[in-house]
């Protein structure tokens, strides 16, 4: 097989995937993972150190060293790519990978934000007339916002395309069975127990309470969203990165406020307004 070939079944969904994932940060990582294939490294292993590499950028926001701040963070965005990319490849993820990754994503970025606004507050505390820490407050809100949009439609996306509305709700069930059996055992280790509950109520919280019903047909379906799954992208979680790591490089971090706050809100609108056409789209197609 071909690196090229190989690269490509390395991704979850290649139509799916953000633009800048599939040509900037995932090929990076790729290239990183066969190179350390050879290795006994584990997806655990990667998740630990894009752990190291979000929090390491944090600390460089809040002393203000952006530049380095963003280099570490261009890190953690590589190996946050890393570890699913090792679990598919070497088929040697662990029952706990996903929420690991999850847990690591949420929390570097929760921290570099507010290194950030530290950071900022101390080395240009006003920009015009507005203090900077609020616009670094109303980014990385907006970076939630989008984010949770942008999975949003996604998640409807890949229903579509496996034609299986509950495929999410179920692997949430699998997780109440595990932790059914695990609280039976009297032997069970209090770590596990304790990592299955935690895992659960984050899968949960992700999931919803009820499966997606599928009201179109999902061949129709993807082809009149396959667009907009790539115009949402623009405002998904690699874009917002992007935006960070090449505004503090350049010590410009009014780039990063003029994406997230002025275009992504903009563009949110936009996208909800030509989605909603879609539906009357299909809606038609349909009666």
């Amino acid at each position: 097989m071909t690196w090229l070939a190989e690269y490509r079944s390395s991704l979850k969904n290649v139509h799916a995937e953000e633009f800048l994932d599939v040509y900037f940060f995932r090929p990076i990582a790729f290239v990183i993972v066969k190179l350390l294939y050879p290795l006994p490294l584990t997806p655990n292993n990667y998740s630990f150190a894009s752990f190291v590499s979000g929090f390491t950028a944090a600390w460089f926001f809040y002393k203000a060293e952006f530049q380095w701040g963003a280099f570490f963070f261009f890190l953690f965005a590589v190996l946050d790519c890393c570890d699913g990319m090792q679990a598919r490849m070497k088929k040697n993820g662990s029952e706990f990978g996903r929420f690991i990754d999850g847990l690591v994503d949420y929390t570097s970025n929760i921290a570099c934000y507010i290194g950030l606004g530290f950071g900022v507050a101390k080395a240009m505390p006003m920009m015009g007339s507005i203090p900077t820490v609020y616009l670094v407050i109303a980014a990385g809100l907006s970076k939630a916002l989008h984010s949770i949009i942008y999975d949003h439609y996604l998640m409807e996306y890949l229903s579509y395309d496996r034609g299986d509305g509950g495929f999410v709700q179920r692997e949430v069930e699998e997780l109440r069975q595990k932790l059914a059996v695990a609280k039976a055992n009297p032997k069970e280790s209090k770590i596990r127990l304790f990592m299955l509950t935690t895992y659960l109520g984050f899968s949960t919280l992700q999931a919803g309470n009820e499966g997606r019903s599928l009201k179109f047909e999902c061949k129709n379906y993807i082809e009149k969203n396959y667009r907009a799954i790539q115009l949402w992208g623009l405002i998904g979680p690699a874009w917002h990165i992007a935006f960070l790591i090449f505004a503090l490089l350049f010590d410009r971090p009014e780039w990063l406020f003029g994406y997230a706050i002025i275009f992504g809100n903009t563009w949110l609108v936009i996208m909800l307004i030509y989605q909603q056409k879609i539906y009357h789209r299909l809606e038609s197609a349909q009666a």
